[in-house]
């Protein structure tokens, strides 16, 4: 998840090169005397500090995006928050091959049961992921009575693999090949202490006419 926020300086390194003359005749160059300083070089930015969830902390090579800005209501951004927490903990269950169970707080019904199947093709220490997804166009659809919720998003998984922990060689697409990019939709529940947590999905690729906005 990116939540951060970068910063850039522009430096002046040269003048105006050139001017062009109006009318018929040739353009007119202009010649500035002496040479122009080179460009600094910019040394690469290191690379970002692990994405966490509770205590756990992803790998540098794992990047899960959530790019949509925040909604205004508070209560809306506390659903998209359950929503994210959701999407992380599906991760790090992956990611520890199902020794992270945070989901469990963060997912019920068929959407625990999506994470653990997920998790389940990643139970040899030899496979895990890499790369970028990216969750876009999230929004919530609807807030019910103050303790449900429906939530809508893009999943693009097509920079996201399934590697070889020892190699980094790419495997495979991280999610089954038809999910490469989908449209996914959750309904959310407000708990006793004031979060929200995911209690049903439903997923469509992007091939699909309920899932063609993904496309």
């Amino acid at each position: 998840m990116r939540r951060r926020c970068g910063s850039a300086a522009l430096f002046a390194v040269g003048i105006l090169a050139g001017v062009t003359a109006c009318g018929n005749g040739n353009a007119a160059v202009f010649h500035p005397a002496g040479a122009l300083s080179p460009a600094p070089v910019q040394a690469p930015l290191p690379a970002p500090a692990g994405q966490r969830l509770g205590s756990f902390r992803f790998p540098r090579d794992v990047s899960i995006d959530f790019t949509t800005p925040p909604p205004a209501s508070a209560v809306q951004r506390a659903v998209i928050a359950g929503y994210q927490d959701y999407a992380l903990s599906l991760w790090a269950a992956v990611l520890t091959h199902g020794s992270n169970t945070a989901f469990l707080q963060y997912a019920g019904g068929n959407a625990a049961g999506f994470v653990r199947r997920e998790t389940a093709r990643y139970t040899s220490p030899g496979v895990t992921v890499k790369g970028t997804i990216s969750y876009t166009g999230t929004r919530v659809a609807g807030v019910y009575f103050g303790t449900g919720a429906d939530v809508l998003s893009c999943v693009d998984a097509s920079a996201f693999h399934q590697v070889n922990a020892q190699t980094g060689a790419t495997m495979g697409p991280a999610l089954p090949t038809r999910l490469t990019r989908y449209l996914e939709n959750v309904a959310e529940e407000r708990g006793s202490n004031g979060t929200w947590s995911v209690t049903r999905l439903a997923i469509y690729p992007a091939t699909s006419t309920k899932g063609a906005t993904c496309r």
